[in-house]
């Protein structure tokens, strides 16, 4: 990313935890989702990803390293990333109503069908994790084996 001159600051909570303190997104995400929700990636001030690293492929999409090569039928001064990275979250947050605006932009805004899926997926993929991760931790508090029946469930 350096070296194609992108600025790129990371922090490790145990080395630099004022970084995080000193975010509030950074804060509440952690006080409502836990350490499982790191990395938290920001792009210009603005969360566009978390739970995972991204891969190459990824960063090229945020970032259009090497070229966007799909450029024909984008409208000129809409930032076609950017736009498919909010469409993920709408959908990683579970916001129908965003999830349709953004759809409907990208639509407009001439970004193909197969991108808008791919984002889609990404977003699906997403919560699946948040939603994996909070089945654990209630079958963990429940005192549930993986597996096993809840205490008091009537399958035992």
């Amino acid at each position: 990313m350096k070296s194609q001159g992108i600025e790129v600051n990371r922090f490790n909570l145990g080395q630099e935890p004022e970084a995080f303190k000193s975010n509030p997104v950074v804060i509440a995400r952690l006080q409502n989702a836990g350490s499982d929700i790191l990395p938290i990636i920001f792009i210009n001030g603005e969360r566009v990803s978390e739970g995972a690293y991204p891969d190459r492929n990824q960063l090229k999409d945020w970032f259009s390293l090497n070229g966007d090569t799909n450029n024909e039928n984008r409208t000129p001064g809409v930032d076609s990333h950017e736009l498919l990275i909010r469409l993920e979250m709408a959908v990683a947050n579970g916001d129908g109503i965003e999830l349709q605006s953004r759809f409907r932009e990208g639509e407009e805004n001439g970004i193909s069908k197969e991108e808008l899926v791919q984002a889609m997926q990404k977003g699906i993929d997403k919560r699946q994790q948040v939603t994996q991760s909070i089945l654990e931790t209630a079958n963990e508090l429940l005192g549930v084996q993986p597996g096993g029946c809840t205490p008091g469930g009537g399958c035992c």
